[in-house]
């Protein structure tokens, strides 16, 4: 017998009384069935509905062949009749969800024509795919008119049209239905098939973000927050902004310009640096030997790539054996290696066993990491002969 759905004739009614036809075991918790119940199964891209059955918590809420099931944490005795309490504040935050995801459908399906491929409606944000491209000025004007839907605060209305008047209805479907087929109505904006809970009138969602779109399946993927997680991410982004207000001392309207300023102001810092550094290992390089029989290991502190690449290159004239250039890198050091005499590729393996390191190269330079500290590294190379 298929259990009477209760949200589907009111989806606000959280508390109810029920009928347990049968109560069994799982992995990890019992599975209930219900003669009648309010708590949605996962379906149509959204999860099943959590709460209560009398004290045991429901967990999960899945269909099968039209019986809903609800994985409880507790047993619940078979033929009695229970309380149940659907968590609210979940249901509601996915109900503004998933409303605000058929107005934007249904505003780019009208628009430009593109298909709803994939949906999933999460409990921090909506993904919905798109079978075309939309531009950011597309995005912009569908949040702007989706959101004009949502002030206008239309009625939403579900209900399951009589079969004979499904073949001359225009509406939205991923799939192609027949029977039982519940179709949500939003006046002007969209109508499509849905088995999930709605709001009452587009007013309860209030506001649609949508914060982000990306390349996907051939098409365009959009991130959205609905209603409470609108909120939510508005929030966050308040506290952001706030604190690069307090790091800047700018106005508002202000901080992309501030931040920009100090990126460019960074970067100059940083060629300073660079140039600076470069300039240290040309020192260091001038205190060297004309021409040392053996090996060379200096280390240059703080040195970029470009700085140690170039005094790895410089010293290698210093010696007849290897240079080896470091600077200090997460608790050990980075090296660069060259010589003008010695194969290294053939010498690599040697090298990183006896020093715990790490890395490779050509015959010409290696490049990677030691473990091990200063004065083993140098103690190394000074005891060896290449």
């Amino acid at each position: 017998m298929e259990t009477e759905r209760i949200y589907d004739k009111d989806p606000k009614m959280t508390e109810f009384e029920a009928r347990v036809l049968s109560c069994e075991p799982t992995k990890s918790g019992y599975v209930v069935v219900l003669n009648r119940t309010a708590f949605f199964p996962e379906g149509g891209g959204q999860f099943g509905d959590r709460g209560l059955l009398g004290d045991a918590h429901v967990l999960d809420t899945q269909t099968r062949d039209g019986v809903i099931l609800h994985y409880t944490d507790g047993f619940i005795a078979p033929y009695e009749t229970v309380e149940g309490k659907v968590d609210w504040d979940t249901r509601f935050s996915r109900m503004q969800s998933h409303t605000g995801e058929h107005i934007v459908s249904g505003l780019v399906h009208s628009t430009f024509g593109f298909d709803n491929i994939g949906f999933h409606l999460g409990d921090d944000d909506v993904t919905c795919d798109y079978n075309g491209d939309l531009t950011d000025e597309n995005i912009l004007d569908i949040e702007r008119r989706a959101n004009e839907a949502v002030f206008a605060d239309l009625p939403v209305t579900c209900e399951y049209p009589d079969p004979e008047e499904l073949p001359d209805m225009e509406y939205r479907s991923k799939l192609d239905l027949t029977e039982n087929v519940r179709i949500v109505t939003i006046p002007g904006i969209d109508v499509c098939a849905c088995c999930a809970p709605h709001v009452s009138s587009t007013g309860e969602i209030g506001l649609i973000k949508i914060v982000s779109s990306e390349r996907a399946h051939g098409g365009t993927r959009l991130h959205l927050r609905i209603g409470r997680a609108a909120l939510a991410d508005y929030e966050e982004k308040q506290e952001q902004m706030q604190r690069i207000i307090n790091l800047t001392s700018a106005r508002q309207f202000e901080t992309a310009d501030a931040v920009e300023k100090l990126y460019e102001q960074i970067a100059g810092l940083e060629h300073d640096l660079s140039v600076a550094r470069s300039r240290q290992g040309e020192i260091a390089l001038s205190t060297l030997p004309a021409h040392k029989r053996g090996n060379i290991v200096l280390c240059l502190p703080g040195a970029d790539t470009d700085a140690l690449r170039a005094l790895a290159n410089g010293g290698k004239d210093h010696c007849t054996g290897i240079f080896v250039a470091l600077t200090e890198s997460d608790g050990g050091y980075r090296y660069m290696m060259t010589s003008d005499h010695v194969p290294l590729r053939a010498e690599a393996a040697k090298i990183n066993a006896a020093l715990n390191g790490r890395g490779g190269g050509s015959d010409d330079m290696l490049q990677g990491a030691f473990a091990a500290d200063l004065s083993a590294i140098e103690e190394f190379f000074e005891g060896q002969k290449f």
